[in-house]
């Protein structure tokens, strides 16, 4: 499959998603983009390129007329004022647990009610991409989500996706709050077992065995 007929689909439905109201309605950005992603395309089907987590996100800025934000915002990118965070896999490499996003930054931003957050899930081969799912976060299963060791908490998607689409924005933070209380203990404990190794009495060192550097 050539780059144009990979991109196909997205080029097609743009005229029918412009119609939305976009994060950037601006005709210059729109020409940037649609200059960036012709490149892309010629460059693909020469063979020097194909798809990775930077050129989805391009693809999809195109096809909902917006352009990506930078890494620290949300979203990759917004429709409608809401931000997307685009998380995609390669279906030939082991993407198991995967980063989702900062557990503290997602808690911030939605205890402010007027918040939102979506995610898109998508599945990609070197020069297509198989599938795509919007998500909202709250109807994410806590069930399949874990909180481990990465600055303040991340969320990983512990297990595959699944959705709930009855559970509220108020259940999600619930949820997530009770992750936290887990992660917190256990990473309690950890400090707990250091602190006993290296701040309390005389370390113990092992024998140095003859060895005259030790």
């Amino acid at each position: 499959m050539t780059g144009v007929s990979a991109f196909y689909f997205f080029f097609t439905s743009t005229q029918s998603s412009q119609s939305r109201t976009p994060h950037s309605t601006q005709s210059s950005q729109s020409n940037t983009i649609i200059t960036h992603m012709i490149t892309l395309i010629t460059s693909m089907d020469a063979g020097t390129q194909t798809l990775n987590d930077s050129i989805i996100e391009q693809i999809y800025a195109k096809k909902y007329n917006t352009t990506t934000t930078s890494r620290k915002d949300i979203g990759d990118i917004y429709v409608k004022r809401i931000p997307i965070n685009i998380k995609s896999s390669h279906v030939d490499r082991n993407n198991y647990s995967p980063n989702l996003i900062s557990a503290d930054k997602l808690y911030n931003h939605l205890s402010n009610p007027s918040n939102n957050l979506d995610f898109l899930f998508v599945k990609y081969n070197d020069d297509s991409i198989i599938s795509e799912q919007l998500v909202k976060v709250e109807h994410i299963s806590w069930s399949f989500l874990d909180i481990r060791c990465q600055g303040k908490g991340v969320i990983q998607l512990s297990k595959p996706l699944v959705i709930d689409n009855k559970q509220t924005k108020k259940q999600f933070l619930n949820g997530l709050s009770d992750a936290y209380k887990i992660y917190i203990a256990k990473e309690r404990e950890k400090l707990n077992s250091l602190e006993t190794k290296y701040c309390k009495g005389t370390p113990t060192y092992p024998e140095p065995d003859g060895d005259p550097s030790y």
